[in-house]
């Protein structure tokens, strides 16, 4: 099944089953090692318990010194330590799993944000966004640290021990094989009902984040309507709704914990008793005139821990139902990683082209197909091209820019980058309003320009007349910013936005109304660096400023459409 099944499937469940294995195909050697260990530590307990047994036989009815029995007592010692040893080396390796394979889903989600247009970003709420990265991608450590390696520990272990009991007595080995298919059975059935809960449970979990989260950010504008009460009413059911979400699943735990736990009590309590009226002449027929104190205590021990793995699994099932249910939700988010690769190798490739080509061939523009903005376009620009776009507000330039990006398909026609489909190729973006990221200014920088070294920032910052704000901070470029920008101008905002622009090496730059609303000491650094910028790459600009008409090699007059 190849990647990109992953983003389109329509089913959240089976999305979320393809994501967790292929990164578990990533982890497999890890795992794998997991399950080994595990194996190795099912031995060890078969020779500690073997040894017990062997003890108390000698001892009991032998009645044979307790001393000459040190050899059986030193093995059971190193077995009970070599379980430990290997049961912890089993957790270390599956813990190590789960934390490359988290970290790798992480990079995943980052790499397929970085690739999301800014339409999509704001139309989700970043609680929800949020909650995803973290709360939903910690999710799956369950899966990979507890529920892999047993699914597989489930059969391997009461293999091993079923054979060793066979070996001693066939009968009790046939009633743990008919007692061990009922667990499995009642765990799938109450799992199929919890995977439903838990589908549920992460979409509410998310819903309240973001719920949350936008509340706290217009805590100012609740205020001013006197909204507070109904706002905390509001998060009140929500938090309600939720609580009987997380009721429900654990509901659906202690159910299946309580079924399996009968189940296996019953399998256990009927060896025992076959094994004690065996012992005691009741029963003659098939092996049970062969059974000894030996035989049939080391049959006992061994029967809890024939169905250990099998409880384990059952406990670990709410584990996959969780993971199968988060990476349901990651799923249609992810971008094929061989998308990201492509691009990544497309970046390189541009950033050593010297000329680059932007055309547009019938290029018709819009949000519905029933309402075109503007078109049909044709335009055809190289390096060192300057394009700028004129109109009446609510006329298309923006969304000449957004499909320039690759933000909004055309509704016709087509947009080519060094003769790719737009969106294939790196650009430079400007928005009217800059975006900033909670961090530090080198953070902020990082953002287009990840190589840039510090040098390369303060020549820029300098440039964009920012170098004496940045020398008058404490940690210069370390020093933070968060995401409102507070204690920086519209100007000084708009510069440092620009500034990660002229960082980077993307062939095309967009910008919309670079100068607009800027004081006139700001605005003559932005044309400066336009001017500078303009022969490097092409730039395509909305504007109505004059400075700015003068850069253009080619020019756009958007009229505004008539309805109908």
């Amino acid at each position: 099944m190849s990647d990109e099944s992953i983003a389109t499937d329509n089913s959240p469940a089976k999305a979320g089953r393809l994501l967790l294995k292929q990164l578990a195909g990533k982890q497999r050697n890890r795992l794998l090692l997991a399950v080994g260990a595990g194996g190795l530590a099912t031995l060890a307990v078969i020779v500690q318990w073997y040894a017990l047994a062997t003890l108390t036989y000698s001892v009991i009815i032998q009645q044979q010194p307790l001393i000459e029995q040190i050899r059986f007592i030193i093995l059971m010692i190193l077995s009970l330590i070599s379980h430990a040893v290997l049961t912890r080396v089993q957790e270390h390796l599956s813990q190590l799993a789960s934390l490359h394979a988290r970290a790798d889903l992480r990079a995943q989600i980052l790499s397929a944000w970085r690739q999301t247009s800014a339409l999509e970003h704001t139309q989700r709420s970043p609680g929800a966004a949020a909650s995803q990265l973290i709360e939903d991608v910690e999710a799956m450590d369950g899966f990979f640290a507890r529920f892999w390696p047993q699914q597989s520990l489930a059969l391997l272990t009461p293999l091993l021990i079923v054979i060793v009991v066979f070996y001693y007595n066939w009968l009790a080995a046939l009633f743990l094989l008919l007692a061990a298919p009922l667990i499995p059975f009642f765990m799938v059935l109450v799992g199929m009902g919890a995977e439903g809960v838990n589908q549920r449970f992460f979409k509410q979990r998310q819903r309240l984040a973001g719920h949350f989260l936008d509340r706290v950010k217009h805590l100012t504008t609740l205020k001013l309507f006197a909204a507070e009460a109904a706002a905390l009413t509001e998060v009140n059911a929500r938090s309600q709704d939720y609580r009987q979400v997380v009721m429900k699943t654990l509901k659906l735990a202690f159910l299946s914990s309580a079924v399996l736990e009968f189940f296996t009590s019953v399998a256990i309590a009927s060896i025992a008793i076959y094994i004690g009226f065996a012992l005691l002449g009741s029963i003659t027929w098939g092996p049970a005139a062969d059974i000894t104190l030996f035989s049939g205590l080391f049959i006992l021990l061994l029967a809890p821990e024939f169905f250990q793995p099998l409880r384990n699994l059952s406990q670990f099932y709410h584990d996959r139902a969780a993971a199968i249910a988060a990476a349901g939700h990651i799923a249609p988010y992810l971008r094929p990683e061989s998308r990201v690769q492509r691009a990544e190798a497309d970046f390189q490739t541009s950033t050593e082209s010297k000329l680059a080509h932007l055309t547009s061939l019938q290029l018709t523009i819009g949000y519905t197909a029933d309402k075109a903005l503007q078109g049909p376009l044709n335009m055809e620009l190289t390096t060192g091209q300057c394009l700028v776009i004129s109109g009446a507000s609510g006329s298309g330039k923006t969304t000449l820019l957004h499909t320039l990006a690759g933000y909004l398909p055309a509704l016709s026609g087509s947009v080519m980058l060094n003769q790719r489909p737009i969106g294939t190729e790196p650009i430079r973006y400007l928005p009217q309003k800059p975006w900033i990221i909670h961090g530090s200014w080198a953070d902020n920088l990082q953002v287009l320009a990840p190589k840039a070294t510090r040098k390369q920032m303060q020549a820029v910052l300098v440039q964009l007349g920012l170098g004496n704000l940045i020398l008058s901070r404490n940690n210069g470029l370390d020093s933070q910013v968060n995401e409102h920008g507070e204690g920086l101008s519209g100007g000084q905002l708009q510069r440092l936005a620009l500034a990660r622009i002229l960082l980077s090496p993307a062939p095309l730059v967009l910008m919309d109304e670079p100068t607009a609303s800027l004081d006139a000491q700001s605005r003559q650094y932005v044309l400066t660096a336009l001017t500078a910028l303009k022969p490097n790459c092409i730039l395509v600009i909305s504007s109505h400023d004059a400075d700015v008409l003068a850069l253009a090699d080619q020019r756009l007059l958007f009229t505004e459409r008539e309805a109908g």
